[in-house]
């Protein structure tokens, strides 16, 4: 099923009626966006049931994401304006299959993208929109109270006196820990890295 039909087989389904699809499709044209998200914006469909017919239509699993624990080094692996644009979440990986949950299971340009991002085929399964954008914003909401913790600890050790050197091995080691511990993203690494004019 492409994004073409997908209006046509919700008003088949008796799920949508031509008059709703009119006015979702005439949204689309004129802002763009996808037309299931617009179906759901418009509140013609909740996001579960428009989940669920996907599922029906497309012989796809749904996922749970608010059961499931989501490894961070994994979405770590690609970049965060990627996984917010396209609506998409790593749950796992196995034998260097990439499993995705995805609002959207026709947006190949997503699929595409996370293939050559992190070099490993995608497996795909579903996940309703808003079950995503909660899952990625409790994630990012860990990553920023992880890296403020962190700056008040080294606070802490500056007020009592505590010496820290930055020695070069303890460097090398300092960056990938950071990384691992999702305090700080490759991206902002390498964004900080250009502001201060270490790489071009």
């Amino acid at each position: 099923m492409d994004r073409a039909n997908i209006g046509q087989r919700l008003v088949r389904a008796g799920l949508l009626t031509e008059v709703q699809l009119g006015r979702a499709d005439a949204m689309r044209r004129q802002v763009g966006g996808n037309l299931g998200a617009i179906i759901v914006k418009l509140g013609f469909l909740s996001d579960e049931q428009l989940t669920q017919f996907l599922s029906d239509q497309q012989k796809l699993p749904v996922v749970d994401l608010a059961k499931r624990v989501i490894p961070k080094s994994l979405v770590l692996r690609i970049p965060r304006d990627v996984l917010e644009r396209h609506h998409v979440l790593p749950v796992s990986m196995e034998n260097q299959t990439l499993t995705l949950a995805m609002a959207d299971p026709t947006d190949f340009d997503a699929i595409e993208e996370i293939q050559f991002l992190t070099n490993c085929r995608v497996n795909v399964v579903l996940a309703s929109q808003q079950s995503i954008v909660r899952a990625l914003n409790e994630l990012h909401v860990a990553e920023e109270r992880s890296r403020d913790e962190l700056t008040r600890e080294l606070e802490r050790g500056a007020s009592r006196g505590v010496p820290f050197e930055v020695t070069p091995g303890i460097e090398r080691a300092l960056i990938p820990l950071l990384v691992e511990k999702g305090i700080i993203t490759e991206s902002e690494l390498r964004d900080k890295a250009r502001e201060l004019g270490v790489v071009e």
